[in-house]
């Protein structure tokens, strides 16, 4: 094992997981999964009204991104100082699979940003932003359930015995997590029936396969007092229906007194497909607020109008710009979050950041990316403690990881769970978004 000291990117904790790895499922990744990414990013730039003239400057840069990654040379040089002076330092002359997967990974969605953001026409564009809408689309019964229930929810939260309290936010904690499942970026090449597949277990308890859900939920009673001025801190992953289900559980916990204050933090360029930006909050909240179009089309029959919950979804909707506009909701966004830094690096590339969070009761980590960055995306032994493996983020008061696994790093796993999975035949168990982990640390004193 590393010693903390010479912790890098080239260098972590245990040797990191890479595409010229074989048995696991950054290998399929970078061979499938990403050009698969990069095509797709081709198609939305050709099927835009934006300049073709300059559109077709950005297909011939993304073009070449994928003949080097087929074709496996070093990762080529970009416009920014500080990606340049870390590959030459970390990486200078890896492939795609051989520099670490968490740097290629991040790498890739820098050059597709740079590309894309290269021609005036182009600056702002999200490639993603299509697929990230049809995706909540595709979850219309989904949201529709979910705002009934929370209406309910909502009405019960200021006087909620402490019992029913538990069994409310330990409901909405595995929404939350669930709602990672919906991750546009493994679904690259994937069939709808494919797709369906991989959904349709991914839910419950039983599936976690590392769960602190009780310590978690014991500490927010005790940190969260009603009447309190609790703040809450969301890094979050997946726009769409994983947002919804995250500001579900933010707004319970608002209504229900405990928590006065939230902070959302926002990737800054679209990255790994479906991760949120701030103007991701705009088209959703709008799409609440006016449901019958944005989920169906206009041959859709009047009873399934008449049967939607609208009014339920635009309260909701309404609820959460009024969040927005009073500073109890803050939509914020850091440069940090779109990097190959692991967190155990926050307080030294990102002190602002790191500070500010750690004026927070609780930093909730959404989804496989920040897990991976959490524990440094190496091959740290599976029964590693998750509060062992997290580093320098041990400075903040406590920590959520919610996560349904969809790479090879974990840890937090007890003693024979790891066999138990292989000896079943659980061969993807690592990566196929059916199990998850909840993990939870929280700082002596605290």
């Amino acid at each position: 094992m590393t010693t903390t000291t010479d912790i890098t990117p080239s260098n972590p904790p245990f040797p990191f997981h890479k595409g010229s790895d074989e048995g696991g499922f950054a290998r399929p990744t970078v061979l499938n999964r990403w050009p698969v990414i990069v095509t797709d990013v081709i198609n939305a730039i050709l099927k835009s009204d934006r300049s073709q003239d300059e559109g077709s400057k950005i297909i011939a840069e993304l073009s070449k991104l994928k003949y080097e990654m087929a074709r496996e040379k070093p990762l080529a040089r970009l416009q920014s100082a500080s990606w340049n002076k870390a590959i030459e330092t970390y990486f200078p002359d890896t492939s795609f699979f051989t520099t670490s997967w968490l740097f290629a990974e991040c790498y890739l969605y820098a050059r597709i940003d740079e590309a894309i953001n290269s021609q005036p026409a182009w600056r702002g564009f999200d490639p993603f932003l299509e697929s990230k809408q049809s995706g909540f689309k595709d979850l219309s019964a989904k949201v529709a359930a979910i705002a009934e229930t929370q209406h309910s929810l909502v009405k019960l939260a200021p006087t909620a015995s402490t019992d029913a309290f538990r069994v409310h936010l330990r409901d909405l904690l595995l929404l939350s997590l669930w709602g990672n499942a919906t991750d546009l970026s493994m679904f690259a090449g994937l069939s709808e029936a494919q797709i369906l597949e991989m959904r349709k277990d991914a839910s419950g308890e039983s599936n976690i396969i590392s769960n602190h859900l009780d310590e978690i939920v014991a500490y927010v009673e005790d940190a969260f007092p009603k009447a309190g001025n609790g703040r809450l801190d969301f890094v979050l992953d997946n726009s769409g229906f994983e947002q919804f289900s995250d500001l579900i559980l933010a707004d319970y916990l608002h209504q229900s007194g405990r928590v006065s204050k939230t902070y959302f933090h926002c990737k800054t360029i679209p990255w790994f497909v479906s991760d949120t930006m701030p103007q991701d909050f705009d088209w959703l909240l709008s799409a609440l607020e006016n449901p019958l179009p944005f989920f169906f089309s206009p041959n859709a029959s009047s009873k399934v109008a008449l049967e939607y919950p609208t009014t339920l979804l635009q309260e909701l909707a309404t609820r959460w710009r009024t969040y927005i506009s009073t500073g109890a909701w803050v939509i914020t966004s850091d440069e940090v979050w779109c990097t190959f830094w692991a967190h155990h690096h926050l307080p030294t590339v990102a002190p602002r950041v790191f500070k500010d969070l750690a004026e927070s009761q609780l930093v909730i980590f959404k989804g496989d990316l920040n897990y991976r960055k959490l524990i440094y995306d190496c091959k740290f032994p599976a029964t590693t403690a998750f509060a062992d493996a997290i580093g320098d983020v041990r400075g903040l008061r406590a920590v959520v990881s919610l996560r349904t696994n969809k790479s090879d790093p974990i840890v937090g796993l007890a003693e024979g769970v790891e066999q138990r999975l292989e000896v079943e035949g659980v061969t993807d168990w690592r990566w196929s978004g059916k199990l998850a982990v909840v993990e939870f640390y929280k700082r002596e004193g605290f």
